[in-house]
């Protein structure tokens, strides 16, 4: 039976031995793209943990705008600057932090003609009022923020929240 196997075709044990390897680069590849996306995965988790959108108080008079932060990671982000949209135009100096613990921050916009644009960060439950957030009008909201994480790896994210590395 072997002996009508065409010499061209080689023997029977190097087309074993060609399979075998083609499966185990195969296996290779496909295991080496799940630990890129895993590693990627784990890179970027700590930062998908901070957000950022513009609020109200309603039931103030005058009204109270500003931005909540809100870090959900147990960790703490750095270096954060937030640019914001209020009453339809471009808030001039961003939101700056330094520092953010974990927890729900809010940081008031200050009424205009104060030396400083936003009042410091305090803890969402310091706040008596009522926080709504602007959910239907382009006039408040959050363009875009830039942080490092725990690991020093420097994030941006736009105003649609996508996330990117620096």
């Amino acid at each position: 039976m072997l002996m009508d196997w065409p010499n061209w075709l080689g023997d029977l044990p190097t087309w074993l031995t060609t399979l075998a390897i083609a499966i185990a680069a195969f296996q290779y590849i496909g295991e080496r793209r799940r630990r890129l996306a895993e590693e990627d995965r784990e890179r970027k988790a700590q930062a998908t943990e901070l957000t950022a959108w513009a609020v109200t108080d309603v039931e103030r008079d005058p009204r109270v705008y500003g931005v909540v932060v809100s870090n959900t990671s147990g960790s703490t982000f750095h270096d954060i600057v937030i640019d914001v949209t209020m009453h339809g135009e471009r808030v001039e100096h961003p939101i700056e932090m330094n520092v953010l613990p974990p927890g729900e921050y809010f940081v008031m916009l200050n009424p205009k003609g104060s030396p400083f644009a936003w009042d410091f960060a305090k803890h969402t439950s310091e706040y008596d009022g009522n926080l709504r957030p602007y959910t239907k009008s382009d006039r408040y909201r959050v363009l875009g923020y830039a942080f490092s994480d725990n690991r020093m790896q420097r994030w941006t994210v736009d105003e649609r929240a996508v996330l990117n590395s620096l």
